[in-house]
């Protein structure tokens, strides 16, 4: 024998010392989980189980885990549940009736659909459960936790809520609207999103300014409800909903697309027309006076003589709009897109809030611009026809788009003033000064030009006076 296997001998037992250990660590840490999760039986192990629409009814799942198990549309009929590990749960449609899901943990549940209608959630943990559309009709909730819970369009009539209940305060007026009474209530400012309010009575409620996006008022009863300000888009109406025909009509608007609408001289006060399509629409004399008009689209409307005192027109788009005679006196016309509104004869003062093109193109229509030193001011687009701008300077001025159809420029400077695409049809331009102006594509149709300075003028593409377009 020689001495190196002298030498493996003489350690071996060491080897065995170290390896010994590190193979039961294996085996009892990796192995034996393993063993036992292979071997074991769903109930009680069943995470990450598949039962997608298995008819599970009455099945016996006591206090077993079922965390991330996918239990879609299954038949849990009166399904024993108490105290089970639900964690994450795919319960899409799933039919839970009757269920006893005492203390069951539902923490992020996606209960989407599902039926839950006289299930038994004592203590049970719902939160941030995916309950969307869930029907929880008769379901005790008593001492539930269902805080961050999604519940829009939860169905919660006749579900039994305490004082122990924890419930977003958004969901517990939902409840107590349909459990108890939601007539003459006041809810002003009430955030109603989602809502399954579908066949309560809220006759003669203070709804004012409150969010009702896409709540479901199906077979509901609004008459006499005070809906000024209320959010109505996406809410759900049928023919069965009680409403009063002004409150109708504003649900309309803001959820059906209608070119050219005509409400000419109708009480559309205090309604809510954010971002509601109304291009084109005959507004005349319509009384929208504390109106909401946010983001609205108002392109070529007309509004001659409206009453849009206090309203809020914050970024509404209102280019080409007809204002004439209109009420803007305490209006919010903060980011409006003002290019070519007549504001002819509006009405507006110190409490209107418009932006400094829009508040110089009113002054210029209504109290003239004549002999006024304009020079270099942002124009563009403005809607300046049949304005008087006798003798105005106008040197270096913006006026790109500008419409200025009959207006009366004579002796008007406008060297290096910038009119391209501008309107002057009509327009009397004698013995103005137009030295060095861009008039590229202006339309000149019947301009009087007699007399007018147009050396150095960039013509290219303008129509002038006898129709023919400058090459």
């Amino acid at each position: 024998m020689n001495n190196s296997d002298s030498t493996v001998r003489e350690f071996l037992p060491l080897i065995a010392l170290f390896l010994v250990p590190i193979l039961l660590f294996v085996v009892v840490f990796q192995v034996v989980p393993y063993v036992r999760d292979r071997f074991s039986s769903c109930p009680p192990n069943c995470k990450g189980a598949d039962f997608p629409a298995a008819d599970l009814r009455h099945a016996n799942f006591e206090e077993a885990d079922l965390s991330l198990a996918n239990l879609n549309q299954a038949n849990l009929e009166k399904a024993n549940l108490q105290e089970a590990n639900l964690f994450f749960t795919q319960l899409k449609g799933a039919d839970l009736q009757g269920s006893d899901l005492r203390e069951a943990s539902l923490r992020g549940a996606f209960l989407f659909e599902a039926d839950l209608r006289g299930a038994d959630l004592r203590r049970a943990d719902l939160r941030g459960a995916r309950s969307r559309k869930a029907d929880l009709r008769g379901a005790d909730l008593r001492e539930a936790d269902l805080e961050r819970a999604e519940l829009e369009g939860a169905n919660l009539r006749g579900a039994l809520l305490d004082d122990t209940t924890k419930i977003d305060p958004r969901w517990r007026l939902v409840w107590e609207i349909v459990n108890q009474r939601g007539a003459g209530r006041d809810l002003m400012d009430s955030d109603l999103r989602g809502a399954d309010l579908s066949g309560a009575d809220l006759r003669g409620a203070d709804l004012r300014r409150a969010n009702l996006r896409s709540a479901d008022f199906r077979g509901g009863d609004l008459t006499g409800a005070d809906l000024g300000g209320a959010d109505l888009r996406g809410t759900l109406l049928d023919d069965t909903t009680g409403i009063d025909a002004k409150w109708l009509l504003v649900w309309q608007i803001v959820n059906q697309v209608v070119p050219g609408r005509d409400l000419a001289g109708l009480d559309l006060r205090n309604a809510n027309l954010d971002q509601a399509y109304l291009r084109g629409a005959n507004l005349a004399g319509v009384d929208l006076s504390g109106a909401r008009l946010v983001e609205a689209d108002l392109r070529r409307a007309d509004l001659t003589e409206a009453d849009l005192r206090r309203a809020d027109l914050t970024e509404a788009s209102l280019r080409q709009a007809d204002l004439q005679g209109a009420d803007i006196r305490g209006a919010d016309l903060g980011g409006v897109d003002l290019n070519g509104v007549n504001l002819r004869r509006a009405r507006l003062d110190g409490t209107t809030a418009i932006s400094d093109l829009g508040r110089l193109t009113w002054e210029i229509l209504n109290d003239g611009g004549a002999g006024r030193d304009l020079s270099h001011v942002f124009l563009d687009g403005a809607y300046l026809a049949e304005a008087d701008l006798r003798g105005a300077t106008l040197e270096g001025a913006e006026l790109r788009g500008a419409n200025l159809a009959g207006a009366d420029l004579r002796g008007a400077i406008l060297d290096q003033a910038d009119l391209d695409g501008a309107r002057l049809v009509g327009a009397n331009l004698r013995g103005a000064s137009l030295r060095q102006a861009s008039l590229c594509r202006a339309d000149l149709q019947e301009a009087d030009l007699e007399g007018a300075d147009l050396e150095g003028a960039r013509l290219q593409e303008a129509t002038l006076p006898d129709g023919t377009v400058h090459d």
